[in-house]
């Protein structure tokens, strides 16, 4: 079932010829849809929807906005709230909108999709995506990169970055930070990610810049520094189990294994994981 529906909700983006579906188009009041409640994209650029906007005007809506029935005559949008608020600045009253049956866990994919597909998302927004997918329809992180048409590494690395420090989230979300520095931050300890994140954006650092500045710091501390042996199985853990793990190799022999979390409910996850595997 859950397979059915998710390559109909790939089909329903796309389109699939061989097998059309039941959607119908027609003209629906803008006042009548209702924000996506799994719309993870958050910030919207206002000069980009002025400039849609203008185009709407010229030319009209080209795409017919994704929505579905949420009864009493109401509609809730899935995909298309760009040229929804474009429609609505435009001052128009009505536009044409493809009608789907729609599930929530559909919703939101459908909604991640147009959004990833774009590349419109900023780094935490797709991770939060991915995070409710996880969560809400518990998808393994398998599923979710089948569904996106996205690597499974990607997805897991994305994830991890909403277990950087709080300070760090912010800068990301806010655009002051790129998905490559957070890919640097998400490798080292909080208090450090932090203290670089805070230059790197004082000091309008690349993201070449931080790798350089990370590399000689490390070149000054070679008793804490690690083999890339043992960075490369930290990824892989962590990729794994979903969440930033790190490894505290005090000797060749001894040393220990952590694993973070930022949630309660992360925290249950990770021990529901490590008790599942005992028992297998």
């Amino acid at each position: 079932m859950v397979d059915k529906i998710l390559n109909t909700g790939l089909d329903a983006l796309l389109g699939n010829v061989a097998s059309p579906n039941k959607q119908t188009i027609k003209e629906i009041e803008l006042s009548q849809i209702k924000p996506n409640r799994f719309q993870p994209r958050q910030s919207f650029d206002k000069q980009k929807i002025t400039e849609l906007s203008q185009s709407i005007t010229k030319h009209g809506i080209l795409s017919p906005i994704l929505v579905r029935e949420t009864g009493a005559g109401g509609y809730e949008l899935i995909a298309g709230e760009r040229r929804l608020r474009a429609a609505k600045e435009a001052g128009l009253q009505t536009a044409p909108c493809m009608i789907d049956s729609a599930e929530d866990q559909l919703s939101l994919e459908l909604a991640l999709i147009e959004n990833l597909q774009r590349e419109d998302l900023n780094p935490i927004e797709e991770a939060r995506g991915y995070d409710r997918l996880k969560k809400e329809f518990s998808l393994t992180q398998d599923k979710i990169a089948e569904v996106t048409g996205k690597a499974r590494s990607s997805v897991a690395n994305s994830m991890r970055l909403l277990n950087l420090p709080s300070s760090i989230i912010e800068l990301l979300y806010s655009g002051d930070l790129e998905k490559g520095h957070a890919k640097i931050l998400a490798s080292m300890e909080p208090s450090e990610a932090e203290e670089l994140a805070q230059k790197i954006v004082s000091l309008g650092m690349t993201v070449k810049d931080a790798a350089s500045s990370t590399k000689t710091k490390s070149t000054k501390s070679t008793s804490k520094t690690k083999n890339r042996d043992l960075l490369n199985i930290e990824e892989e853990l962590s990729e794994n189990i979903g969440h930033k793990t790190q490894i505290d190799q005090q000797t060749s022999s001894k040393g220990k294994i952590s694993i973070s979390y930022s949630s309660k409910d992360e925290r249950e996850a990770i021990i529901n994981k490590l008790l599942k595997l005992k028992k297998n």
